[in-house]
């Protein structure tokens, strides 16, 4: 089961209504909004990080925002943040850096999410392909990942 399959699961489960956008592939996510006729604060950056004491976490971010490394380590209690390696991110997640999707329950990896997503009607993100974007409300993402709020 691809993650896609496994997303469309979790919102059918969860009776969350959604929308599939095929587009070209995109890497970033200026290309995504670009892509898809929306503004970059619509969709959403999911980072997978690792803490100094090496666990994995992934950050769930405005498409628009810079990470603030000092604040970032500091919602997730720790001392040092850093990208996790990609290779690391594959084998963990189950896809590439760029379109890791923003639900934890998929991998044992915790979330944390930015509060200003919450604020958004409807935000787009990437289901763990480049060429493929999801598009639901912003409390529905909210509801199903089950985040910690930063």
């Amino acid at each position: 089961m691809t993650l896609e399959e496994k997303i469309i699961g979790i919102l059918k489960d969860n009776r969350i209504s959604y929308e599939i956008y095929e587009h070209e592939p995109v890497y970033t996510n200026p290309a995504m909004a670009e892509a898809l006729g929306v503004s970059e604060a619509e969709t959403v950056k999911s980072l997978v990080l690792l803490t100094k004491e090496k666990r994995m976490v992934v950050l769930v971010l405005p498409g628009d925002k810079k990470v603030d490394w000092k604040k970032a380590a500091a919602d997730i209690g720790t001392k040092k943040v850093s990208f996790a390696k990609p290779e690391e991110v594959a084998e963990k997640v189950g896809c590439e850096v760029g379109c890791v999707p923003p639900f934890g329950q998929m991998t044992a990896l915790p979330i944390y999410m930015d509060a200003e997503l919450t604020k958004k009607d409807y935000v787009y993100f990437n289901p763990g392909v480049h060429d493929k974007s999801f598009k639901i409300k912003a409390w529905d993402l909210k509801k199903v990942s089950n985040p910690k709020i930063v």
